[in-house]
């Protein structure tokens, strides 16, 4: 091989990497600016009614403590992907990642095994930290608890009524 074509072919190869690494970079940045997903569909037969921010009222009557107003108690598509996944037998004893192309991570456990999934734990945002905890019992969901921080500290609970979360009465 000539000197000269060996230069070609090793200039060429350089121009070629570096075109593949820049649009790699230029695409990841583009991702990287869209993050945050747009916002779940609310499901037309289930109205999603947020919990209200309260304070104190005039009148005396007992509030809700400092709670988030972005808090849906309808049935999000996140709890239909839950109750679809439930219907399925128990094949272990965790399931980590169940809708990997979903824009959420929910995992299953099963603490008693031949008992079925009791527990299932989701992050909303895919940032490793989870945002609530669900207890099932009998392959039905119960009991929804939320960390409105994102801090793992869960500091609000829900029961599941009539296809719906229900905010728990202290």
């Amino acid at each position: 091989m000539k000197f000269k074509t060996f230069i070609a072919l090793v200039v060429s190869g350089i121009l070629i990497v570096g075109v593949v690494l820049g649009g790699s970079c230029v695409w990841l940045l583009s991702r990287s600016g869209s993050s945050n997903p747009p916002p779940a569909a609310a499901d037309p037969g289930q109205p999603d009614q947020p919990i209200k921010s309260t304070r104190p009222t005039q009148t005396g009557q007992p509030t809700i403590p400092n709670v988030n107003a972005d808090i849906p108690t309808g049935a999000r598509p996140v709890d239909q992907d839950i109750l679809t996944f439930l219907q399925q037998p128990a094949n272990g004893d965790k399931v980590k990642d169940a809708f990997p192309g979903k824009s959420y991570k929910v995992s299953f456990y099963q603490d008693t095994p031949g008992q079925g999934w009791n527990r299932a734990k989701i992050d909303l945002n895919r940032n490793g930290k989870w945002d609530e905890k669900i207890t099932i019992e009998n392959g039905q969901l119960t009991k929804r608890q939320v960390a409105t921080r994102d801090d793992e500290n869960y500091d609000i609970e829900f029961r599941w009524r009539g296809g719906q979360w229900a905010l728990k009465q202290k």
